[in-house]
């Protein structure tokens, strides 16, 4: 049998279809290289994006391989042998399988090539992703061989990649924006996760395994049963599928993705540390945390160590941003761009920005008063930070507030700032008189 498989694979549609599947998911792991080549958990989404189509190739493949005996008229031929039908048309299914997997994990493996050279943390969980979403495309594959051999028209293939398509986008559409159901666990392109610490749940795994196997048991069935009460059992297992597909995962991002501790991780050089996930950063960050340390230091009970900001909890889109890991006393944290991984041209300036104060847990903060305090440690009139949008007259308020600050006695400016810093920490209004001395409190 592993011989007729080998010559149905080097014979058959199997090897185009497999070829599809690397075209396509190629495509579309190059429309944005720089996103995913250095982060596992990224690769791993933005591969899985791909089975939104390869589906239904993998449905309009089988279907194609399906109809070869009807389409050739052998099918009387090949039914008057001995052979158990299951043993006739498993050779066929397993080379489609063969390829469906092969093609699907050798793009993962080759884009894992780029990932592996760009950053020192390992994803085990991130890699099961490609292998669950392949069994789902092979269940697809002999789910549509199994209806080629049922219906030999030439329009079931296009038929059922659109059936695959359209059945995608109605699940997508099925519920108000912003609403989230059990239902979006059917859904084949998932919301990525924010954070590069967020990885898949084995719940959402196992729902997708489950989906994939009762395709594929499914497909078999049909396929293989001579008479119909036989074929029948394949309509509770694709029931069940479905729901356990929709089941097993939970509800939404908190569902899908929970954080990964050991990527959490603090990895240090001396004063400053990152997270493991984000380790091949520190070499950059390193001189421009060591910098902002060393400005925060003019004032007594500065921070002596720098830290990446970490969530405690999974990022849920319409919801408040997750809560931070609690650092130790003396201790501040900074945040890197989600999308590379990478500080922000203003490093610096967003760690001295308020003095080194906490800035996460104050709604209504006195921006003034936390840039003019910045400005001052820098030695500048103005600052400059990643996520500042300031309003026209917000560098005239800050200008004339470090100026109305440098003229007092250089023993006060730093009573001032230092109060300043306490009074943001604690989430205190009136920052800016704080700095100018009409806050006599």
């Amino acid at each position: 049998m592993m011989r007729i498989a080998w010559i149905e694979l080097r014979r058959s549609n199997a090897r185009l279809v497999g070829l599809l599947i690397v075209v396509l998911t190629g495509v579309a792991l190059l429309t944005d290289v720089h996103y995913w080549d250095t982060q596992w958990t990224r690769l791993a989404n933005y591969h899985a994006s791909a089975v939104f189509v390869l589906l239904p190739i993998a449905l309009a493949g089988g279907a194609m391989l399906g109809r070869r005996e009807r389409r050739t008229r052998a099918d009387e031929l090949l039914g008057s042998t001995g052979r158990p039908r299951w043993q006739r048309i498993t050779p066929a299914m397993a080379a489609m399988a063969v390829a469906v997997v092969l093609a699907h994990l050798f793009v993962f493996a080759a884009g894992g090539v780029l990932v592996a050279r760009m950053t020192d943390y390992t994803s085990v969980r991130s890699m099961i992703v490609p292998v669950a979403d392949s069994v789902i495309l092979v269940g697809g594959a002999w789910l549509g061989f199994a209806a080629g051999r049922s219906w030999t028209s030439p329009l079931l293939p296009p038929a059922l990649a659109a059936t695959g398509l359209l059945g995608q986008l109605g699940l997508s559409l099925a519920e108000a924006p912003g609403q989230m159901s059990r239902l979006d666990n059917l859904i084949l392109v998932p919301q990525p996760p924010i954070y590069d610490w967020e990885t898949v749940t084995g719940r959402a795994i196992l729902g997708h395994l489950a989906l994939g196997a009762g395709l594929a048991t499914a497909g078999f069935l049909l396929a293989a049963a001579r008479r119909w009460p036989a074929r029948i059992v394949a309509v509770p297992v694709v029931v069940g599928a479905i729901l356990a597909a929709a089941l097993i995962p939970g509800v939404g991002q908190a569902g899908r993705y929970r954080v990964d501790h050991a990527a959490q991780r603090l990895v240090c050089s001396g004063r400053v540390c990152v997270t493991a996930v984000h380790q091949t950063s520190l070499t950059t960050i390193v001189p421009q945390a060591g910098r902002a340390l060393t400005l925060l230091a003019k004032l007594p009970g500065a921070p002596t160590k720098a830290v990446e900001w970490r969530a405690a909890t999974v990022y849920i889109p319409g919801e408040a941003d997750p809560s931070a890991v609690p650092v130790g006393p003396g201790t501040i944290a900074f945040t890197l761009d989600q999308e590379t991984g990478q500080p922000g041209r203003h490093l610096v300036e967003d760690l001295v920005w308020g003095a080194g104060a906490p800035q996460e847990r104050c709604e209504h903060a006195d921006e003034v008063g936390l840039a003019a305090a910045g400005a001052w440690l820098l030695g500048t009139d103005t600052i400059t930070t990643d996520d500042l949008v300031p309003e026209a007259t917000f560098d005239t308020q800050v200008r004339d507030t470090v100026q109305a600050l440098r003229r007092a006695p250089a023993a006060e400016q730093t009573r001032r700032v230092t109060a300043l810093r306490d009074a943001a920490t604690a989430c205190k209004p009136g920052l800016t008189s704080i700095l100018t001395g009409k806050d006599h409190g």
